[in-house]
């Protein structure tokens, strides 16, 4: 076996037994959907993580073992340019505890309605009883008026802790998700960085459920929805459950606040959304040794199946996307709701597939096919097989959707991909070269998980962050980009 095969598997044997993985949203937010799903491929450890709108980028700094001569810092994009604003194109950095970056830290990142960013930096395994958050103003400068100029300190009483997941919440403030010894976490913060006292006790809540929350998102109503799951492999458990906007349980919600979904093989819960007419969507992925796949699952605000709906979605996911490989990303609009990701007809291996491509496929809230999105339902473009895949809804009403490689060459440098999609589906040919933008990553594709790589995304739809770290210890970098 080799060695990153064994890393691979004696870090999720720990894990397991003592720090339930973590997911993204994702995500990430359009975070959440910060985080964190393992996804295996010889190997190797990759995570999905959640994302939002805005065009920051958090980077793990080069170090020489995994530096390849070339130079680490990004490169402007065409119209996804680089934002000189921000430290002069240069980025800022973001220190953390080099024994987190070592075990697969947790980053989630989040834009405010003020334009002030926010990065919760916490542990990965071990975990640890406190949590950073760092917080930029649209210069990438330190917000003086969080924290201890910037930055503040978290801890919940003394106990582990990690956060997967942070959104703005709505009134102010920044909504936070994950999990505690205890079971899940859920906080708020206010605009200074300081626990909310309003909200549960002190500032934060933990949920008696096994596992944790790895995706959030609040309803119009203040309510807040949860995704998070236990477990891996053959056995995974996940569950979707709500808060009132006080952090209070709802407990008409489903069984005492809480309801059982679907999972699929080492699945997580990569993303919650609210619909326009108060059905929740959760958007799992899953799937082990490069045969990936997705599901959605719908509940009324009562936590009930929407009736018929995991009929229809099931029908049209097999109609349209027969394929063994698919990664993607949830996008909620007023009338429909868009799985966007890319897809290959065979498992993922090492070696490229000619089949590779990208796809946008459309819903109606009752999971059937929406014939009107781009004249017969689906939109496709060109795209390599990327896993993670997030896509972020811009001002505009299209997206921007933004992958990473899985690795192929051995000595490649990891790189995001970018592409400008309209609301209709269709690429801007314009954006980038002949409509795809490339941004380098200071760290090779192939290292994982020696130098384990959790990445996030997030966007208020001017601009997109970014949030990447490699277990070498030497901290994270933050780089803001336009459009």
């Amino acid at each position: 076996m080799h060695p990153r095969q064994v890393a691979a598997s004696r870090f999720c044997e720990q894990c397991s037994r003592h720090w339930t993985r973590r997911r993204t949203d994702a995500v990430v937010t359009h975070t959440a959907p910060v985080r964190l799903h393992h996804r295996r491929l010889a190997g190797s450890l990759r995570p999905l993580a959640g994302c939002l709108v805005s065009a920051l980028v958090i980077l793990a700094l080069a170090t020489p073992s995994n530096a390849t001569g070339a130079s680490a810092s990004p490169v402007a994009i065409a119209h996804g340019v680089i934002d000189s604003a921000c430290a002069g194109g240069a980025g800022t950095v973001i220190p953390a505890p080099p024994p987190w970056l070592a075990g697969a830290a947790s980053v989630p990142t989040t834009i405010l309605p003020s334009g002030i960013t926010l990065v919760v930096v916490s542990s990965g395994y071990p975990p640890a009883s406190f949590a950073e958050v760092h917080a930029f103003t649209s210069t990438c400068a330190p917000d003086s008026a969080f924290g201890d100029n910037g930055v503040d300190r978290l801890t919940f009483g003394g106990r582990d802790f990690g956060v997967a997941a942070a959104i703005p919440a709505l009134g102010g403030g920044t909504i936070l998700a994950g999990q505690s010894t205890s079971g899940w976490l859920v906080a708020r913060i206010d605009a200074s960085g300081r626990l909310d006292p309003a909200f549960g006790r002190g500032g934060w809540t933990v949920l008696p459920w096994p596992g944790g929350a790895s995706a959030v998102a609040q309803a119009p109503s203040g309510d807040i929805v949860l995704g998070g799951s236990v477990g891996g492999g053959c056995c995974v458990r996940e569950w979707v459950g709500e808060l009132s906007a006080r952090g209070a349980l709802v407990r008409r919600f489903g069984s005492g606040g809480r309801v059982r979904i679907g999972p699929l093989e080492d699945s997580g819960v990569a993303r919650v959304a609210v619909e326009p007419g108060g059905d929740i969507l959760a958007l799992t992925g899953g799937g082990n040794m490069g045969c990936w796949g997705v599901t959605v699952a719908a509940l009324n605000a009562s936590g009930s199946p929407v009736p018929s709906f995991q009929r229809n979605f099931n029908a049209t996911m097999q109609r349209a996307l027969p394929s063994e490989a698919f990664v993607g990303d949830l996008v909620v609009r007023r009338d429909d709701f868009l799985l966007v990701g890319t897809e290959q007809e065979n498992c993922v291996t090492n070696v490229a597939s000619p089949t590779a491509m990208g796809r946008i496929i459309a819903f109606q809230p009752n999971g059937e096919l929406e014939a009107s999105f781009a004249g017969r339902g689906e939109a496709r473009f060109s795209s390599s097989m990327e896993d993670p895949v997030w896509a972020l809804p811009q001002q505009d009403g299209g997206m921007l959707v933004v992958g990473m490689t899985p690795a192929i060459q051995a000595k490649a440098r990891a790189r995001l991909n970018l592409e400008d999609i309209s609301r209709s589906g269709s690429v801007d040919r314009g954006y980038g070269h002949d409509g795809v933008a490339q941004l380098p990553l200071p760290f090779l594709s192939q290292s994982y998980p020696a130098s384990y790589v959790p990445v996030s995304v997030t966007s208020n739809g001017h601009v997109s962050v970014v949030i990447s770290s490699t277990a070498d210890g030497r901290g994270l970098k933050l780089v803001q980009f336009l459009g």
